[in-house]
């Protein structure tokens, strides 16, 4: 834990030392006749002949217990009649934290009593020591007394639910392009929202769109406006369960079976509840385009990502995780209106599990797809199980009124490679052809991976060995599609017959990295099959780096064979520039780019591309880009133009709106989970570990992004806050619940200086050493010589100081005052400080 200090007298900076210090060992005493004596000067200097000698009050602390840290807490010490200093009082805060057997307890604080219950009488057995210095608080204990735990465990009680809040993530692309013959935009509003109350979290996501075409002969299509609903759900989790529960429009997210979109209850387990320790995602998207280009990527037929790419290759990695499976169709509109898409497949593989683990769904309701809902009604339950170190048992079952389907399989661990099969029988029928099919699936994978030679190697098989094997949604559409047309026959769709992948990848040192990959597939009712290969290979050559793409497509039905390659080269052009080049050919068509991009700024929030790119054809085109990301959000602008007077212009941003407590704050894209950061008075503060995240001019900020059921730090930089602002610390721990808003208060207050010259009635100053505390009991200040309190601790304008010079009532003081704490200059003060009567 940090905290910022600032300068004070030396006199009073010595005194607070001196008073702070905790490291006063027991066989040493303190020397009263550096102060003249402390009998002359009235004080008792008892106290700090002791170990661990500490004033009475409360302090922040991370908290160890035999060395392994526990969490962070406000303690308090109290002074014991008994011992004559002031000790440490085992709080129910405290008892939670230190997570111990009840052996070790022989006394437990009540929570509904202030009484201080000391430490040293709750555990005996046990050795507490107070480092004030670094704000940290060490209990030794035998071994036997101590709960044995995961690594990294935290107690379920310790989860934090956060704070009533409502946020709205948005992501707006705006596109234009036109030549001469016609012209075109575009307009896509992505939205996240989201409201917390209490322990639920009610969640919606769907997207805007809206499109306009208009050619030189006056013919305008004006597309209609449209709102696509995705998600609607209310979630809270249960630590009972260690899982969630949810409510609404929601896609099911099983690591086996078929997922799909439903409107019903589900509850599932969440592995994040599980300590690091124990825990075992969206796919990386990875493309190139040919000009500045319009990138869609869709799930389930719903697009969840849009945005607008320069030439040459790009990577999306910062997809919302929409699912654990479900195929991703990548469309890049290039600047001249030609669309390409690939997919990219997203099925992971069951996982292997820890020995007792389990991993479960169970949920009902109707049947959604498209935003549409269904009379459907479904029901599904999935169920993963350790058995033992090497063994998983996976099993899968889904109902519905006209389909039956079951899956059972395993994963394996051996010492030759992972192993995973599961065989999937299931029952289709189709009332209104008075037909029904029974059919089976068998899918096998496996891989390895050789830490010493670098090389990982994946295979995954997929076989639908029967020609009667339907899906849930195979089923429901072909039903639906009957009820639209009585003379439709059933073996309209195509389905996947057999499918094989192969990956690998291999780390050759200094020689680079070489990456191959195949995969074939065919379907029923469709002849012939379509096989890809791909091999990738990167290096640099001192500070040149370069790679080289390979790929071939071949489609049997038609006899179509796509050969492609792409090389590319990228030079540092010193920090944070660089230029690059690249060469495409697929067919007989050929594209050469070349471009330079970097970032600059304090904090490199600014970035920028330029490029030029032809073909063999003829064909030219020109494009930038700039973007800029702060506190507030990000924001792009492209513009392209080509030999073909194509031209196109694009603009976008992405951000967040966050209402809260203390008031409304405007951030980046917010994630599951976050934190809102209030500093009152600290505008302009920086967030550490926050990219370009600064307190406002209210003193708030959001942190987007947070890790549920884990120790998540908070810091502040106050480097370009006002110079005058003090924080008590300057960072902070928060254990959030998934889907929770955390709200992380800084204390701070303005360093303004306050001199009280004090007297007491009898016209003798008040001794030098004594410490003031406010009506809570919080620190204040220091007095120096001369009966001056330096009071550079004070949080609010006015009330009442105690000091204290001694335990007994004839051996402290106190007094009103009225300061203005806006002002940053020295206030000095004369004041009688009033001793009991």
């Amino acid at each position: 834990m940090k905290t910022k200090i600032f300068p004070l007298n030396k006199i009073a900076f010595a005194c607070s030392l001196l008073l702070a210090n905790p490291l006063a060992w027991a066989e040493d005493q303190f020397d009263a006749s550096l102060w003249g004596g402390g009998s002359v000067l009235g004080i008792d200097f008892a106290r700090f002949n002791v170990k661990n000698a500490v004033l009475p009050g409360r302090y922040e602390a991370q908290i160890y217990v035999n060395n392994e840290e526990k969490g962070e807490s406000d303690i308090i010490f109290a002074d014991n009649p008994a011992t004559g200093r002031a000790e440490l009082c085992f709080t129910p805060k405290l008892q939670e934290i230190l997570d111990l057997m009840d052996e070790a307890i022989v006394k437990s604080p009540n929570a509904e009593d202030d009484t201080c219950v000391f430490a040293s009488e709750a555990i005996p057995q046990g050795s507490f020591e107070y480092q004030s210095g670094e704000m940290k608080l060490k209990l030794e204990l035998p071994q036997a007394l101590t709960i044995r735990r995961p690594r990294g465990y935290i107690a379920p009680s310790r989860w934090q639910t956060g704070t009533n809040a409502a946020f709205a993530n948005y992501d707006i692309n705006y596109y234009r392009s036109g030549n001469p013959e016609v012209k075109s935009e575009s307009l896509y509003v992505g939205l996240r929202n989201g409201v917390n109350f209490g322990n639920w979290a009610l969640r919606h996501s769907g997207s805007f769109s809206r499109f306009e075409n208009q050619s030189s002969s006056g013919f305008t299509d004006k597309g209609k406006n449209h709102y696509e609903r995705g998600d609607t759900y209310l979630q809270r989790d249960f630590a009972l369960l260690r899982g969630n529960v949810t409510v609404g429009d929601f896609f099911s997210t099983a690591r086996i079976g078929e997922n799909f979109g439903m409107r019903g209850l589900r509850i599932a387990s969440d592995d994040r509840m599980l300590a690091p320790s124990q825990r075992g995602f969206a796919p990386v998207v990875r493309g190139v385009a040919n000009t500045n280009a319009k990138v869609s990527i869709k799930q389930n037929g719903y697009t969840i990502y849009q945005i607008t790419v320069p030439a040459g290759p790009f990577v999306i990695n910062d997809l919302y995780a929409s699912g654990y499976s479900g195929d991703l169709t990548v469309e890049i509109q290039e600047s001249d209106g030609k669309v390409r898409s690939f997919i990219v497949p997203f099925s992971n593989l069951a996982p292997l599990m820890r020995v007792g683990h389990l991993r479960y769904q169970l949920a009902g309701g109707r049947y959604r797809i498209d935003s549409r809902t269904f009379d459907e009604r479904v029901l599904q339950g999935v169920l993963q199980y350790g058995l033992t170190n090497h063994l998983t048992l996976n099993s899968s079952l889904l109902y519905t009124r006209h389909y039956r389907a079951g899956l059972f399989g395993f994963g394996l661990n051996t010492p030759i490679g992972a192993f995973s099969a599961d065989a999937t029988w299931s029952h289709a029928e189709f009332p209104l052809k008075n037909v029904s099919k029974n059919g089976y699936s068998l899918h096998g994978s496996y891989s390895i991976n050789f830490n010493e030679s670098g090389t990982n190697i994946t295979l995954a098989a997929y076989r639908y060995s029967s020609r009667d094997f339907y899906t849930l949604s195979d089923t429901i559409g072909l039903n639906r599609t009957f009820r639209q047309f009585s003379g439709a026959y059933l073996p309209e769709i195509y389905r996947p017959k057999n499918q094989f992948q192969v990956s690998l990848s291999q780390s050759l040192g200094n020689w680079g990295n070489l990456y191959l990959s195949g995969q074939t597939y065919n379907y029923w009712e469709k002849r012939g099959t379509n096989t890809q290969y791909q091999v990738a290979y990167s290096n640099s050559f001192h500070i040149l780096n370069y790679s080289v793409n390979l790929s071939q497509s071949i489609d049997k039905e038609t006899g179509k064979r796509d050969n492609s390659i792409y090389l590319s080269l990228s030079l540092p052009l010193g920090d944070n520039h660089s230029a690059d080049s690249s060469y495409s050919r697929s067919g007989n068509e050929i594209n050469q780019r070349l471009g330079v991009n970097g970032s600059f700024g304090e904090r490199h929030q600014w970035s920028y591309g330029i490029n030029a790119s032809r073909n063999n054809q003829g064909y030219r085109s020109y494009d930038a880009n700039l973007a800029h990301n702060n506190s507030i959000g990000s924001y792009r602008a492209s513009y392209s133009r080509d030999s073909l007077k194509n031209r196109s212009t694009s603009l976008g941003a992405s951000g967040a709106v966050v209402a809260h407590k203390h008031g409304i704050t405007l951030s980046q894209p917010v994630g599951e989970s976050f934190a809102i950061i209030h500093a009152k008075d600290a505008a302009g503060a920086k967030v550490e570990s926050g990219a370009n995240v600064s307190l406002d001019y209210f003193g708030n900020a959001v942190m987007p992004y947070t890790s549920p059921y884990e120790i998540n730090y908070i810091g502040i930089n106050p480097s370009d806050a006002e110079a005058n602002v003090e924080f008590e610390a300057t960072e902070r721990q928060i254990i959030p619940r998934a889907n929770s808003i955390s709200l992380v208060d800084f204390r701070t207050g303005k360093n303004t200086m306050v001199l009280f010259n004090l007297t007491l009635p009898n016209g003798e100053p008040v001794p030098m050493a004594s410490t003031a505390q406010d009506s809570k009991g919080a620190f204040v200040g220091d007095v120096v010589q001369g009966g001056v309190l330096f009071a550079n601790k004070l949080t609010q304008p006015k009330g009442e100081l105690i000091v204290k010079w001694g335990e007994r009532e004839s051996e402290q003081c106190r007094f009103q005052y009225q300061v203005d704490l806006d002002n940053a200059q020295i206030q000095s003060h004369d004041i009688q400080c009033k001793t009991a009567e």
